[in-house]
């Protein structure tokens, strides 16, 4: 349920002044950038049609090519627009310096189509895409465009782009008299927007200026850039008609009612066909519990998770009997059935919204549209509350999907009444990965067999990762779980074990080589047994890093790498144990002898989903610490 997204970030905004910054002038506040948005604006204009609040935005965006280097990748360009975001009008030209003027070429060809989104089967989103001709140093890409708000429900917050630097930008909302509005700036840590409010006879105009604004650096463990990148969130919370003000989205209330309208008029006949289904399930079975389970796990497995965002689909779920006869359906109509299901089978199932952890606010903070983009289905067993999400195939009660925990969920009571419960987070010992490899020496190096078992998270993705592969294509990923030592690691057999009772427990085994690991320096061998180094290179650049590090799930990871000594050796060295932690992690580093074998465990325990910069200190400390217990050795010594 992913129709919140309308509009492409990366082009929402602005207008560049025609000669308002010269090349020479940019460049002296980004010596070393290629390409630049000289100005980026966004107009949102609210007015009433029919006696309801609409709005539309005004878009303008000016880019100066500082270098030839990039003109080619940045000339092609992509409008997103949809049913309730419909795109009124598009103009686009290059501007090319001639002498002291510029010659300006309209682009001439533009081609709207349906977006294809890989993970949208039916959607309403369409791309007009053209390209800007001609583009040359000191050239100006300028576009401008016009989109019509069909339903204020569904704004989306303004940002400032990144990608590349913003040498100005400026955000302008203007509310008539009779339209009451309210805005949140996030992420403004210091108080760089400058802010002014204009009161005219038939209008407030609110307006947000910024210059200089620096790329931001992108990091693959970065959460969305709603948790760190500047925006500002406008919502109308009210209007005036004849029968006086009426509330809009002022309240979660609002955002209640508005929700639930769209799934008041479902399900309200009992379905021979689904009644007799969940009859057959949960025959015999007593225990709500386990008639839970028996209902979700038939969902998850018989029900092909499809995604819709067709116009009014992207809200409304289905009727469960439709559902029934189709198999298949988005998070909505999962829910519909399921909650209908439960329904039926004597236990109280409740439709309920949630946001997956990319989107970072909270009803309780920020009762809009945009705080959820998913929905599920939950039920209260003893007193304990479960979510259920027959998207993820692997969920269970216990474990429901990663991408949802911690999340505020938003349950319905009935057609006034509500709850909002947490989604809780999953200790690091329910995910856990424990890795036993038994190692010897060989002529060319080491060999040995190691078996990894996965539990929770880990174990359900090894499900997933390995469902829909091939023999070579598995293969290829069992090499890169279990690979480790150094590159030139060989995988031979091996075997992947899944309880298919337990869709959160896995376990892999295979056989390795890895030529020259060891060393023998005359008649003494010397192996370093860290073979994976877990928390190697994990400190923060402080300096360059300004964005917040995401974590999947908590989890604990544990190794153990088993050294036979060789007949005739000892043991005469091995490192010295290590072990820190603070709030965010816990890792261990552990030596043994016993008998003819030297066991080094390392165990690292993640405790957070999220580590913010301003924590990025705390944990640099425990990650430069071991790097030298990396580099230590076992040395063994002929006797």
């Amino acid at each position: 349920m992913h129709f919140k997204k309308f509009i492409c970030l990366v082009l929402a905004g602005c207008t560049l002044q025609a000669n308002a910054q010269t090349p020479e002038e940019v460049k002296l506040v980004f010596p070393t950038a290629e390409v630049v948005y000289t100005n980026y604006e966004k107009t949102l204009t609210f007015k009433k049609k029919d006696g309801i609040p609409v709005a539309e935005s005004e878009y303008n965006i000016d880019m100066m090519m500082l270098t030839d280097n990039n003109s080619k990748m940045v000339s092609r360009y992509r409008v997103s627009h949809s049913g309730y975001s419909e795109l009124a009008s598009l103009d686009a030209y290059s501007k090319i310096p001639v002498k002291n003027s510029f010659k300006k070429i309209k682009v001439e060809d533009i081609k709207t189509s349906s977006s294809q989104q890989s993970n949208i089967f039916l959607g309403d989103t369409k791309e007009s895409v053209f390209d800007f001709p001609a583009l040359t140093q000191n050239s100006i890409a300028h576009l401008e465009y016009t989109l019509l708000h069909k339903d204020a429900h569904l704004l989306t917050p303004f940002f400032i782009p990144n990608g590349m630097p913003v040498y100005q930008t400026s955000y302008t909302v203007i509310v008539p008299n009779g339209i009451y509005i309210n805005y949140i700036v996030k992420n403004d840590f210091d108080n760089l927007f400058q802010f002014t409010t204009e009161k005219k006879q038939k209008e407030t105009i609110y307006k947000w200026t910024r210059n200089n604004v620096k790329n931001v650096d992108d990091y693959y463990t970065a959460p969305d850039d709603r948790y760190y990148m500047p925006h500002i969130i406008i919502h109308v919370t009210g209007y005036d008609d004849k029968s006086g003000k009426q509330n809009f989205l002022s309240t979660l209330d609002d955002l209640y009612k508005w929700n639930f309208s769209f799934t008041k008029e479902i399900n309200q006949q009992q379905d021979p066909s689904l009644k007799s289904l969940v009859d057959s399930l949960t025959a015999g079975v007593s225990d709500p519990y386990k008639k839970t389970v028996k209902i979700y796990k038939w969902v998850q497995q018989s029900i092909k998770y499809i995604a819709f965002e067709n116009g009014v689909e992207g809200f409304r779920p289905r009727n469960a009997a439709d559902v029934l006869i189709k198999r298949y359906g988005d998070c909505k109509d999962m829910a519909s059935i399921l909650t209908q299901m439960l329904n039926l089978a004597g236990l109280k199932g409740h439709y309920t919204w949630i946001g997956t952890r990319d989107i970072p606010y909270k009803y309780s903070e920020i009762p809009l549209p945009i705080v959820d983009n998913h929905m599920i289905s939950s039920v209260q067993l003893n007193g304990k509350w479960y979510f259920l999400d027959a998207t993820n195939p692997y969920a269970t009660l216990e474990l429901p999907p990663s991408s949802i925990q911690g999340k505020e969920a938003l349950i319905a009571l009935n057609d006034k009444e509500y709850k909002i419960v947490n989604v809780p987070v999953a200790n690091p010992e329910v995910n856990s990965m424990e890795d036993s490899t038994f190692i010897t020496f060989a002529p060319s190096g080491i060999k040995g067999y190691e078996k990894v078992n996965y539990l929770g998270y880990f174990g359900q993705d090894v499900y997933t990762s390995i469902s829909y592969r091939n023999e070579k294509e598995k293969e290829d990923y069992v090499k890169s779980r279990m690979g480790k030592g150094s590159n030139k690691f060989i995988l031979g057999k091996f075997e992947i074990n899944r309880s298919e009772t337990d869709m959160q427990h896995a376990n892999i085994s295979a056989e390795f080589e890895i030529p020259d690991y060891s060393k023998k320096v005359g008649d003494n061998y010397y192996i370093n047994l860290n073979l994976d180094k877990l928390m190697e290179n994990q400190a923060v650049d402080l300096d360059k890093r300004k964005v917040p590090i995401e974590h999947e799930f908590k989890y604990i990871i544990k190794q153990h790498h088993i050294l036979t000594i060789p007949d005739n050796f000892k043991v005469s060295s091995v490192p010295e144990d290590f072990f820190m932690e603070n709030e965010m992690v816990s890792i261990r580093i552990k030596y043994k002898v016993e008998k003819n074998r030297v066991i080094a465990t390392q165990e690292v325990v993640n405790k957070t989903l999220l580590i913010e910069p301003s924590q990025f200190p705390a944990w640099n400390i425990p990650m430069k610490a071991v790097m030298p217990q990396y580099k230590q050795s076992v040395v063994l010594e002929k006797q």
